[in-house]
């Protein structure tokens, strides 16, 4: 029992350092091809598409530590189902709480972004990245 909940501590230590780097590489990569004069929706799904598989990539190899021998497709998958459905939550609870309280900009992208990655570690540890013993 002692060696899971290490284990899963150590997970989310590495998960929060990790998660911001992903945010920095999206913004980063998204502001870079602006200047290089793309059009926002084309920077904006680049960055996305790069900082995802740098963000897959991390999980799986890092975080949560998944060498497994199959297919990488349903495990893609489960993650960018994950990811896609967390990004609409993500909205939706900044719509929420920008409706209750109009001008709590800060307050509704810190609970919408807090919220969401307390979810998004849930689902990848217990579903993307699932283990037989888990």
């Amino acid at each position: 029992m002692a060696t899971t909940e290490m284990k899963t501590k150590k997970e989310i230590i590495k998960y929060l350092i990790v998660t911001p780097f992903i945010g920095a590489t999206d913004f980063g990569v998204y502001y870079l091809l602006i200047h290089f004069r793309l059009p926002y929706s084309v920077s904006k799904a680049i960055s996305y598409v790069i900082a995802n598989g740098a963000g897959y990539l991390f999980n799986k190899f890092w975080i949560f530590k998944r060498k497994r021998k199959q297919s990488a497709v349903p495990e893609v998958g489960r993650y960018f189902i994950v990811d896609v459905s967390l990004f609409a939550v993500n909205i939706i609870i900044n719509q929420v709480i920008l409706h209750v309280w109009p001008h709590a900009v800060f307050l509704a992208i810190a609970t919408a972004s807090i919220l969401t990655a307390m979810m998004s570690f849930i689902c990848k540890k217990f579903w993307v990245f699932k283990t037989s013993s888990v």
